[in-house]
């Protein structure tokens, strides 16, 4: 019963003996066990009966198994019926009812033998009863009948089987005996359960007592007293049962609430006819969606519910007609067929009027063909699906029907494997991710799985992992997930298959219509027209306004069809992309950065039509929304032997990826193209990598390899005599020192930058230098030069109109305003340099936020400076910048402190003493030591505050930091004056007056103050 799953011994024993097993059950089980792997083993190579760690499990293909090969043969009868394929399903079912033999378990007792026995006899019956229900409907009844009176005789209490006897007799002309056979069920059935017969039983009766002839066949049917024209409408139905040619609601439906609703409230309406379309791409559940909601409705439609499958997407069959499909309708309802169009037009929708009737038109192509089909009165409700956009039908309501949620997905998933066998849940969010949350391919999956009792859900996942096989891999039996796709490709002209498989080779996220119209090697008007084709017949998708984006699996198949064309082909439209973006990157780096050094990403091969991006705003919006497809772009640039394109598009991007923090991804284009040109044997363009590698390795901590690599390219632009490439490089070079707080070092290399970028008049180059020189003099308290230098450099910015590089600038003037006590001063520089480039990158904008925060903080606004400081440390801590991250935590330890919150305080420091410690930031590890030290002087632990200044003075003293170092020898002497140590106190306080004096900085007059006291 369960093949594959391991069953344990006390599960045996308890299904064998039931609750009294013998006192030598378990060695008995051993015999028995020993005996059937003894019989099993002449079976053949699949079938192993293997034990182990208490269990015993069968591992066989489940349909080696009658009772589980019964049952797939009856699933695969319900699905060929469905089809159409009626002669298929009778097959099937035969081959499934011959599988039976005598009873089950025959000779076996006990409460799982019974239960068992039971639910085998169950799916017996309803293969049977489907079965016979297909005859019954094709015409088949005189032979039916002796079946049907041995079935009624053993299962005496099946009103079922009742029915499908009365049914066979009275269309074999026995309407006597099949009213016969409704008195013996009801004396059955009052007599031994004092119950009446069902209404289904009850119905039927009265139809047969009344000679209804809609229980005919309706190959019977179509005589003019079945249809009473437009004042009596049809007796198809009757006026108990409904008429009904839905198919069966299929167990594995899910989900969908939020559409079932929709698509409810949208019918509403009384007073025309409601027209739901439901479109989507091949595969994505459209008509199981219409279907179950015609279920859900029909009994809202009492005079009947009509499906009709118009073919639209079929290999077999050419779509259906009108004058075929209302032929069809007709019929259905056992109306003669006119044979004009205009007739069986009026006919149908004759016969709908004043009637309420639900009907199902699946797999629709166009509005043509729909156009006749549709009822003409209120009442009716007509459901429609199709795997394009039906835009041509007026007032109809469309839902486009997108893929599964994810837990949606695999709820599919478990129906369709078994409930009860055991799924990983990791294993099947994988397995429906790469199924692309499509349900048929989900199904096609499960099924497949279902049938592999040796496989795992991991197995499988492992299978469609393989990205060069999951199409192949995607199906079950004879049915594959190509051939859906392959329909909607079939409906496509020439232009739009060839517009399909081109779009394929796009190595992006999604495509906008400037990449298709380069792509496409067309305008961009006849490029929306094709991406609005392809969109119509769901065979691309746009999750937002002007981006389309193929479903991964048709995106699959699309480049399945492109592996088919010459490879030249297929060359010219790549090298069409990849030119594309590195054109409007180009564009863009140069609008949004127009004073960066440029080095080799000269366009020569980059031909093609205008970018349409003319402003800063413009450049910075493409950028953004461009910067996913640009990674992809340049990365398949490098895996495939586009050598220039990999080595000249992570120069473009460098300085955009820097500013807003894409470091990562940044240091793997920049290793990429170092490779690059040194395939390509260029130098120069070696140099230029190796220095935005640099730029990369800096940002992100790893100070030795970011000089390393600035050496080697400032050895080889010193070999090509670049000055300008070798100014830039001696001030990233400098950058480096000063974050390892070398301020000696940073200094030369900055000052020699600027003597060369002075040579060459390069004003830019100019101002950045003054700028860096400046914070060096700031950082050394030499406060006035600090101003000299970043006024100089402010001037330069504004004579360029580098917004940037004011915001830089006047952020770091603020500093300056700010430790001389200046904060009000301090605050309306920070505000410029707010609004004279509101749209700065992250790292600067946490910067940003964290010098305000200081200034609120020494204004006694210490709620808008923790949150300024938190948002500044969040920015920080999600782009990875460690440096700037301690610099935060600290402020916050220090603002914590002036709230009187000493243990909030103390975590904040100890953490930035950690990190700083790892990063190698001395002045922010010396900042952290000095605070910590305040804190256990407040709480009267003397030794331990001296012992941190001790270590933040030997720190702040090693790097040159004098405004830190007067600080500790100021906090320092306070310590030691709570002691009563008079004289080391006044020793360190004048030590601290002196470095504040030259500073001049306010903090001198405190001082002065204590010691005169």
């Amino acid at each position: 019963m369960t093949p594959g799953k391991p069953v344990s011994t006390e599960s045996l024993i308890r299904k064998v003996w039931d609750e009294s097993p013998p006192a030598n059950a378990r060695n008995s089980l051993y015999s028995h066990v020993a005996r059937l792997k003894s019989r099993l083993h002449g079976a053949g190579e699949d079938v192993r009966l293997r034990g182990g760690s208490g269990t015993y499990s069968l591992e066989t293909d489940p349909e080696n198994i009658d009772y589980h090969h019964f049952r797939a043969l009856c699933s695969r009868a319900r699905s060929v019926t469905e089809n159409g394929d009626v002669d298929d399903a009778f097959r099937l079912y035969g081959e499934a009812g011959r599988l039976w033999r005598g009873e089950p378990l025959s000779g076996l007792s006990g409460s799982w033998v019974v239960h068992t026995r039971r639910k085998l006899e169950n799916d017996l019956l309803t293969g049977t009863v489907e079965r016979v229900e297909l005859e019954l409907l094709h015409g088949s009844n005189t032979d039916l009948v002796p079946e049907l009176y041995d079935l009624v005789n053993r299962f005496r209490f099946h009103e079922k089987l009742v029915e499908l006897l009365m049914l066979a007799l009275y269309r074999a002309g026995r309407q006597a005996e099949a009213l016969g056979a409704y008195r013996q069920a009801h004396r059955r059935l009052v007599g031994e359960h004092g119950a009446e017969p069902g209404p289904g039983l009850r119905a039927l009766h009265q139809r047969i007592l009344q000679g209804d002839p809609a229980l005919l066949p309706e190959s019977w049917r179509g005589t003019p007293g079945s249809w009473r024209g437009a004042s009596g409408g049809w007796r198809g139905a009757s006026g108990n049962t409904p008429l009904t040619s839905l198919p069966r609601d299929v167990r594995t439906f899910v989900g969908r609430t939020p559409e079932i609703n929709r698509l409810i409230d949208e019918r509403i309406r009384e007073d025309a006819v409601t027209v739901l379309a439901i479109d989507g791409m091949a595969g994505v559940g459209k008509t199981a969606l219409a279907v179950h909601l015609a279920h859900r409705l029909a009994d809202d439609y009492p005079d009947g519910v009509l499906y009709l499958d118009l073919l639209g997407y079929d290999a077999e069959h050419a779509s259906m007609d009108p004058a075929t499909a209302l032929e069809r309708l007709l019929r259905l309802l056992g109306i003669p067929v006119p044979g004009d169009l205009d007739e069986r037009v009026a006919r149908w929708r004759t016969a709908l009027a004043r009637r309420k009737v639900l009907l199902v038109l699946d797999n629709a192509i166009g509005h043509d063909q729909l156009g006749p089909l549709l009822p003409g009165a209120p009442g009716c409700l007509v459901l429609i699906t199709s795997r394009r956009r039906l835009a041509g039908l007026d007032d109809v309501h469309s839902l486009s029907l997108e893929v599964l949620p994810p837990q949606e997905g695999a709820a599919l998933f478990g129906r369709v494997v078994d409930s009860r066998r055991a799924l990983n849940a990791d294993d099947v969010a994988r397995v429906v991710r790469l199924c692309g949350h499509l349900p048929l391919a989900i199904q096609l999956a499960g099924s497949r799985l279902r049938h592999r009792p040796a496989w795992s859900v991991a197995d499988l996942a492992e299978l469609l992992g393989r990205n060069d096989r999951r199409l192949t891999e995607i199906r079950a039996g004879n049915r594959g997930i190509t051939a859906a796709f392959e329909l909607s490709f079939n409906g496509l002209d020439e232009w739009q298959q060839q517009a399909f498989w081109r779009l394929g080779l796009h190595p992006g996220a999604d495509i906008t219509a400037d990449c298709a119209a380069a792509l496409l090697e067309t305008d961009r008007a006849e490029a929306e027209r094709l991406l609005d084709d392809l969109l119509d017949h769901h065979l691309i998708g746009e999750p937002r306004r002007g981006r389309y984006r193929f479903h991964d699996l048709i995106g699959e198949y699309a480049r399945l069809l492109s592996s088919r064309e010459p490879e030249s082909a297929r060359a010219e439209v790549l090298r069409r992309v990849l030119d594309h973006y590195l054109r409007m990157a180009d564009t863009a780096d140069r609008l949004l950065y127009p004073h960066r050094t440029r080095g080799p990403a000269e366009m020569s091969g980059a031909s093609g039509p205008g970018t349409g991006i003319a402003t800063e705003e413009q450049a910075l919006a493409w950028m953004n929304a461009e910067a996913d497809n640009l990674l992809l772009v340049t990365r398949y640039a490098a895996d495939h032997g586009w050598t220039r394109h990999a080595a000249l598009l992570p120069r473009v991007l460098g300085r955009y990826l820097d500013v807003w923090v894409r470091w990562a991804e940044a240091a793997e284009l920049h290793t990429r193209a170092v490779e690059a040109w040194r395939e390509l044997g260029n130098w120069s363009g070696t140099a230029y990598a190796l220095a935005d590698l640099s730029v990369v390795r800096r940002q992100t901590g790893r100070h030795e390899e970011a000089l390393r690599l600035a050496d080697e390219a400032l050895t080889i632009q010193r070999a090509l005599d670049d000055e300008r490439a070798v100014a830039d490089l001696l001030d990233s070079r400098g950058l480096v020192y000063w974050q390892r707080s070398e301020f000696d070092v940073a200094l030369d290399c900055f000052e020699r930058a600027l003597r060369l970028r002075r040579a060459l008049a390069d004003r830019h180059g100019q101002a950045a230098s003054l700028t860096h020189i400046g914070i060096i003099h700031s950082y050394r308290g030499d406060y006035p030069k600090a101003i000299e230098y970043l006024l100089g450099a402010l001037g330069l910015y504004r004579q360029g109109g580098d917004r940037r590089g004011q915001q830089v600038a006047l952020n770091n003037i603020g500093e300056i305003e700010f430790k001389l006590g200046n904060y009000t001063t301090a605050l309306g520089h920070y505000e410029e340099a707010g609004s004279v480039y509101p749209d700065m990158g992250p790292q600067n904008k946490a910067i940003w936020l964290n010098n305000v925060a200081n200034v609120y903080q020494l204004l006694n606004r210490h709620a808008d400076a923790l949150e300024c400081y938190r948002q500044a440390l969040q920015i920080h801590s999600n782009i990875g910048d460690r440096r700037h991250e301690v610099d935060a935590l600290n402020n916050i330890g220090n603002c914590y402190a002036r709230m009187g919150r000493d243990e909030d305080a103390l975590v904040h420091h100890q953490k930035a003493l950690r990190i700083s410690i790892e990063i190698l930031d001395r002045r922010e590890e010396s900042q952290a030591l000095l605070s910590i030290g305040g804190i256990h002087h407040r709480a009267n632990h003397h030794d331990a505050a001296l012992a941190h200044f001790k270590k933040a003075l030997a720190v702040a003293h090693a790097i040159g930091d004098v405004h830190q170092e007067a600080r500790t020898l100021d906090e320092m002497g306070t310590a030691l004056a709570d002691t009563g140590e008079k004289a080391r106190a006044e020793e360190c306080w004048r030590r601290a007056l002196g470095l504040y004096e030259s500073l001049g900085v306010v903090e001198a007059e405190l001082v002065r103050a204590r010691l005169a006291r």
